[in-house]
């Protein structure tokens, strides 16, 4: 199984002055560069993406420059929005929502758009989303997918997480693997017992990364890697 993922590309029209490390006003040549490899040379089983792909949440229609180059991308896609996006119901409105779980390869993926923002840029998921964890991840080993790192308290040094944590990690049971974005450089993958937990730096940033992660057939992580548009 091959995962890609891209995230936190923070579109926006003109250079952020504020940030002037971020570089959004690029976001749409460097996810063609990113999209043209994935076509060409990763040619992974799914691309998941990571949300944050706007800097502002009021530039709708950068979603929509945005959703006709993963349109391209020959594969099944996982898309969700970031802090930085608007909410979930105007947001998919460019992108297809994530369905209550997609199966692959034998794994289930569970992807998280609906979690609520709370102070400090972190989140919190809904009881009904616990449910939804602790029932579908009993019946195949799963992914999770969300924008906010979720791991351990005390596991990584990251100043991002989710308000119940602890409430995620009891609802998971075959859970192998926590993905995420939104902590702009990164972390390489920690094993944050019971599973690894995985945050991919942002493409705005840096060398301009997106992640590539390939696992056994059982479920282990066989390889991470970043693969750099600059």
């Amino acid at each position: 199984m091959k995962i890609a993922v891209i995230t936190d590309l923070h579109y926006a029209k003109e250079k952020n002055l504020a940030c002037p490390d971020r570089m959004g006003e690029r976001a749409k040549e460097l996810l063609s560069a990113a999209a043209k490899r994935l076509n060409e040379e990763t040619k992974p089983d799914i691309l998941l993406v990571g949300g944050d792909l706007v800097n502002d949440s009021n530039d709708t229609e950068l979603l929509k420059e945005l959703a006709e180059i993963f349109q391209t991308v020959h594969c099944p896609q996982i898309i969700i929005p970031g802090n930085h996006d608007p909410e979930p119901a105007l947001f998919y409105q460019y992108f297809q929502r994530p369905p209550e779980f997609v199966d692959i390869a034998g794994f289930r993926f569970l992807a998280f758009p609906d979690d609520l923002q709370t102070d400090g840029y972190n989140a919190r998921r809904s009881s009904g989303d616990l449910t939804r964890i602790k029932k579908l991840s009993a019946e195949k080993p799963a992914i999770l997918f969300q924008h906010v790192p979720l791991y351990k308290r005390d596991t990584i040094k990251c100043y991002y997480n989710y308000d119940n944590a602890e409430e995620i990690f009891e609802s998971c049971g075959n859970v192998i693997l926590s993905i995420s974005g939104h902590e702009h450089s990164g972390f390489q993958p920690s094993f944050c017992p019971p599973f690894p937990v995985v945050i991919v730096p942002a493409l705005c940033e840096g060398k301009n990364p997106f992640a590539v992660i390939e696992l056994t057939s059982e479920g282990i992580m066989k390889s991470y890697q970043l693969q750099y548009i600059s």
